[in-house]
């Protein structure tokens, strides 16, 4: 298990809070989450490894989110 950071900075309505803090307590790969000092990341207990976490993390963003971030890094 290790600790990694989630950006959240997608998630600014209650809705989308709302469906984060569901895929956080659902997920059989997430031990535990914790805040951090800054309002837009949380540290989270993931039991895998750092592609396991990406994958997964990305699963959460939604569409237009991950597309302007894959359009960005081109």
């Amino acid at each position: 298990m290790s600790i990694y950071e989630l950006e959240i900075s997608w998630a600014i309505t209650a809705s989308e809070r709302r469906y984060l803090h569901w895929e956080l307590r659902v997920s059989d790969t997430v031990r535990d989450v914790f805040l951090t000092a800054r309002e837009d990341v949380l540290a989270v207990l993931f039991a895998g490894d750092r592609p396991g976490f990406e994958a997964w993390a990305r699963t959460l963003e939604p569409a237009t989110t991950a597309t302007n971030r894959k359009e960005a890094l081109s």
